[in-house]
């Protein structure tokens, strides 16, 4: 442990995160049919690895390092995917993290030739620039507005020129390829960011009420492991935004994140009923918002509709909660 260089002040470790590989849903700026200098959607998702390139301009050799499709993977994705191997929109991801922080983080930044040169956490919260010294060096400051330090979000002259941009990243682990490192999903819509993050936080509650039931019923306390060894599914679809169409990403449970779930849920329901109907007795029938009761249910056929789907029309989220709703009928 070197205290400054592999830890900091409280001794916790720097973490340096070795990624495997990035799922995307677009295309970077010039890369395949993307003629724009911006990237632009796909419309399904991409397995990419990063390699190097070699460029020799003149007697100058100037090496960098890109993201480039990874075929095989690409084409385990597709076969996966069901209806539409050559466009899947669906990857179904286990999650090796307890905690939502540390699988998602979500940030204002803007990029330069120099990599990330600015970034916070949203209005009030502290923004770090990249700047240069005297003598040339790069270091990390405090940005002020008006001589007022922290972010000002969206009244900031980077943020109106564009140049500053909502940027998601979750660090998974796709079923197809699981391995000690994790892939990353980045996205900059501000529909997926909010969207992902409201799915974490209903999923996170859901997590904690089951082992609230589970360690009543075991009368002792029990570990709590969150999302670990959770299977969820990144679905990617179609929606209109401000009357045109979007593309975004949800985060939804899978079948067994469901029944792990819901069983202990539904037996702490049911005491709850039992409970309120003793005279004198106190009870809640429900442990579920509404919001959350839908996600759940849209969850509940997520498999038999990816299998069955026509996925080159993404679901809107609507779709898949009806045909839920029409399979729970059925049971």
């Amino acid at each position: 442990m070197i205290v400054g260089i592999t830890h900091d002040e409280d001794g916790i470790l720097n973490v340096v995160e070795k990624y495997r590989g990035k799922i995307s849903a677009g295309y970077a700026p010039g890369e395949g049919p993307n003629k724009a200098n911006h990237p632009v959607a796909a419309g399904f998702f991409r397995i990419l690895k990063e390699t190097t390139k070699t460029d020799k301009i003149g007697t100058k050799v100037i090496t960098s390092k890109q993201w480039v499709l990874n075929a095989p993977m690409q084409d385990l994705l597709g076969k996966s995917a069901g209806n539409a191997p050559e466009t899947p929109r669906i990857v179904e991801i286990i999650s090796l993290y307890k905690t939502p922080q540390e699988m998602w983080d979500s940030c204002l930044c803007m990029f330069n030739d120099d990599g990330l040169a600015c970034k916070s956490h949203g209005k009030g919260t502290p923004a770090k620039q990249l700047i240069y010294d005297a003598a040339g060096e790069r270091q990390w400051a405090f940005r002020e507005f008006d001589g007022i330090p922290g972010c000002i979000a969206n009244k900031c002259p980077d943020y109106i020129a564009k140049k500053c941009k909502p940027h998601g990243n979750m660090k998974c682990f796709p079923s197809i390829d699981l391995a000690p490192n994790p892939y990353r999903f980045e996205t900059t819509s501000v529909n997926t960011i909010v969207g992902i993050e409201s799915a974490l936080s209903k999923l996170w509650h859901l997590l904690a009420a089951a082992h609230t039931v589970k360690s009543l019923e075991s009368g002792k306390d029990i570990p709590f492991e969150g999302f670990f060894g959770m299977k969820l599914f990144l679905v990617h679809k179609k929606i209109k935004s401000g009357g045109r169409d979007v593309f975004i990403t949800d985060l939804l449970p899978s079948k067994e994140f469901t029944q792990i779930v819901m069983e202990p849920i539904k037996r702490g329901i049911l005491k709850n009923v039992s409970a309120a109907k003793l005279a004198g007795g106190a009870g809640s029938v429900s442990l579920l918002s509404d919001a959350a009761q839908k996600l759940i249910q849209s969850s509940e056929v997520l498999d038999e509709f990816a299998e069955d789907a026509d996925l080159s029309a993404p679901p809107s989220e609507e779709e898949i909660v009806d045909q839920a709703a029409e399979a729970l009928t059925e049971k």
